[in-house]
């Protein structure tokens, strides 16, 4: 549990979403004069273009490899979109950047391969600090999903859950703050999960686990979300 306790740090972003290029280089005032052209034909959805623009400048310019893997990724090109983040990651050896590449290994159908750059992830982010462990395994998590890996991802789910637990506390605020997903968004998006390997009364008990754990909203947030799986079968 010794990532748990770094949870009470500085809130991090929320990963679902590509990462930008560094800086403001998103909004076209932090980047290159030799990449705007590319970043402009990024922005505006001309992907192919955007990787045409970019790759000359990818051994001189970080950025240019950022743009090339996310308009890969863009694409769903994720095979061609890991070798741009690995180098990426060798430009800028990031937590970020190493959850980047476990997220792309996993759409590549490469779960172990992800999983050892999650691993990369802890290690960077225990000293750097720049995200949550929980987003981190949420941004996972959607991604073995997207690969139909729902069984794989089924052991981080389930830490995920044992977050809410260790805090105890389901103030959204305060969840929010340490980068932690509001609980209720943890019930629903969980669900999805889970129902796809596990029977009503499974998924009762799985939830079950943090009864007595919570503050007296989260338990009461939680009771009835456990009485609302069980219905279906009480008719």
């Amino acid at each position: 549990m010794g990532l748990l306790g770094r949870l009470f740090g500085k809130k991090s972003r929320d990963t679902d979403a590509p990462a930008a290029p560094s800086g403001d280089a998103q909004n076209g005032s932090d980047i290159v004069a030799e990449l705007a052209p590319a970043l402009k034909a990024y922005q505006e959805g001309r992907h192919d273009e955007a990787i045409a623009l970019a790759t000359p400048y990818a051994d001189k310019f970080a950025d240019a490899q950022r743009l090339c893997a996310l308009a890969y990724s863009g694409q769903h090109r994720y095979l061609e979109a890991f070798p741009c983040w690995l180098a990426l990651f060798q430009q800028e050896p990031s937590a970020h950047n190493a959850l980047q590449l476990a997220t792309t290994s996993v759409m590549c159908g490469e779960v172990d391969r992800g999983e050892a750059w999650l691993m990369k992830f802890d290690e960077i982010n225990q000293a750097s600090r720049e995200m949550s462990p929980v987003m981190a395994r949420t941004n996972f998590i959607s991604a073995l999903n997207q690969a139909g890996r729902q069984a794989e991802a089924l052991p981080y789910l389930s830490w995920v859950r044992d977050v809410y637990a260790h805090v105890r506390i389901t103030d959204s605020h305060f969840l929010w703050s340490r980068g932690v997903p509001f609980f209720s968004s943890f019930l629903e998006r969980s669900q999805a999960n889970l129902q796809t390997h596990m029977s009503a009364a499974q998924m009762a008990a799985w939830y079950g686990e943090l009864s007595g754990k919570l503050d007296e909203e989260g338990e009461a947030q939680l009771a009835a979300w456990i009485q609302q799986l069980s219905a279906p079968a009480a008719g």
